[in-house]
Formats: structure tokens, sequence, C-alpha cells
């Protein structure tokens, strides 16, 4: 179900941009704070809140996992010494 208010952070979420999800999240929860003065705010708002953030973070760990997975790699890639770059096998073929 398509979300006015949930699908351009759910975006920014996926696409890993985080900086931009939080500028939006921050306009979301603005959004709540006011409905809460007002004595607007639902209980169905509120469990959309509750549902995209376990989302969000759930998206962010596994970004973060990756990431950490990234860097193990090239610490262990490190280990080996640096890569084998296409001209570097081209001049030892060529000896």
């Amino acid at each position: 179900m398509k979300n006015q208010r949930t699908d351009p952070i759910r975006q920014a979420v996926a696409a890993g941009e985080f900086h931009r999800a939080t500028l939006l999240w921050n306009e979301y929860a603005a959004g709540i704070r006011e409905e809460i003065g007002r004595g607007a705010c639902t209980e169905a708002r509120m469990a959309e809140a509750g549902e995209l953030l376990e989302w969000s973070r759930g998206v962010a760990l596994c970004d973060r996992a990756h990431a950490q997975s990234q860097l193990t790699s090239m610490r262990v890639a490190a280990q080996y010494g640096p890569a084998d770059t296409p001209l570097a096998r081209f001049v030892r073929a060529s000896l």
C-alpha cells in the first residue's frame, strides 16, 4: 500500500541514503509531535511509525553488516599484498 508519509523514508533507507532518510524522518517525527500536541495522533499513526522504525532498523543493520563484511574482506586481501591489476598481468605475460 502506498503511503505518502513513509514511502520517501523507505526509499531513502533502501537506497542507503541515510542522511536523506534522517532528514525525512525528522520531518515525519515533527508531524507526529504536532499531532500529539493537538491531541490528534491516532493509535494507527503510532503503529505506522513503530513499523517504519523497525523496518528501517532492520535495513540499516543489514547495510552495516554488509559494510563490515566488505571491510573484513579488504583487511584479509591486504595480507596478500597489492591487487593483481590487468596491466601487471599483461606485463608478466609479455615477458
